[in-house]
């Protein structure tokens, strides 16, 4: 009986459910004809299955009434309770100074009491690090903070909390931006900073990068996206056109670069076209243009309704299931 609300458990929550039989055991009783334990305080069951005197064939119909009977919302919501205990251990919180965390460039003033101005920039690896390290010659080192990730970030929603307490990009994060698990946030007063800023290609890694973050983020902190302004994200250009007389154009897409190059015709032949393959394709000089003109390069997520909630999670249930 116990396999089977462990499968009921896991068509309802998600195929890896860190649920285990002992865990559902003291909700499920089940009658053996003469059973042999391992002791008298008889708390291990030693007959072997063959000899149990009956076997357990639960009809589908019977699986739905055990379903409805709410022992599968009571566990998951001891599984859900387990898990936010466990990922409690590995909490941030508001400090001016964290050590051990390699590569981290921290802000002067992360944790402090002008956190809430502060920028955390993650990066796509090192080379973006390295652009964005450019950029803080210009805008200073008081509010911006930079960190690389390595590839992409795990998939939280198909991860057990195991998975999520060894990753150690997700336990170096939740130190940085100082974040505490499952808390409602209605502002950003208690982290170490005050904007999370995403910098990755403009490509479709790129973007699968943010949209782990966001759910990241989504998954635990909700209320979080709510915050105006805390996720924000650092478009860069994916092609530069410039002209001998001194003008530059920076297309953001392929599509608004086609359309452009369509309204030219003819005349276009007259620009010079750069490509960019990925951040690290910006070259220093550029780098510094991008933090010159910070307010042009700065995207903010905005949340208008729970239908936005509705959309990451359908996004996310489009990866899993479609790739």
């Amino acid at each position: 009986m116990s396999v089977l609300l462990i499968q009921l458990l896991q068509s309802r929550k998600k195929k890896d459910a860190n649920v285990k039989a002992h865990t559902v055991k003291k909700d499920a009783n089940a009658l053996i004809d003469n059973p042999a334990f391992d002791s008298q305080t008889k708390e291990t069951l030693t007959t072997r299955q063959a000899s149990f005197g009956s076997k357990c064939d639960v009809p589908e119909s019977k699986l739905k009434d055990v379903e409805k009977s709410g022992i599968v919302d009571t566990l998951l919501s001891w599984e859900d309770f387990k898990q936010s205990k466990d990922l409690k251990k590995t909490d941030g919180t508001k400090t001016q100074r964290i050590r051990g965390i390699v590569k981290l460039e921290d802000a002067n003033d992360a944790g402090g009491r002008n956190s809430e101005k502060c920028t955390f920039i993650l990066t796509e690896g090192d080379s973006a690090k390295a652009l964005a390290m450019v950029g803080l010659s210009v805008v200073g080192r008081d509010h911006y903070g930079v960190f690389p990730l390595r590839g992409k970030l795990l998939n939280v929603r198909e991860a057990s909390s195991k998975q999520i307490m060894d990753n150690e990009e997700i336990q170096n994060i939740k130190k940085i931006l100082g974040l505490q698990q499952n808390k409602e946030y209605t502002n950003v007063k208690s982290l170490r900073y005050g904007h999370l800023m995403i910098m990755a290609d403009q490509d479709h890694d790129g973007s699968h990068i943010k949209g782990l973050l966001i759910n990241f983020i989504h998954s635990f902190w909700p209320s979080l996206l709510k915050v105006p302004s805390f996720m924000v994200e650092f478009p860069t250009p994916v092609i530069r056109a410039s002209h001998s007389n001194g003008t530059i154009l920076s297309f953001y897409s392929i599509p608004e670069y086609e359309a452009w190059r369509e309204r030219l015709g003819n005349s276009a032949a007259s620009w010079k076209i750069k490509y960019y393959k990925g951040l690290g394709t910006s070259t220093p000089k550029e780098g510094r243009e991008y933090f010159r003109d910070l307010d042009k390069h700065k995207k903010d997520f905005i949340w208008e309704d729970d239908f936005d909630g509705n959309a990451i999670e359908m996004a996310y249930l489009i990866v899993v299931y479609f790739g």
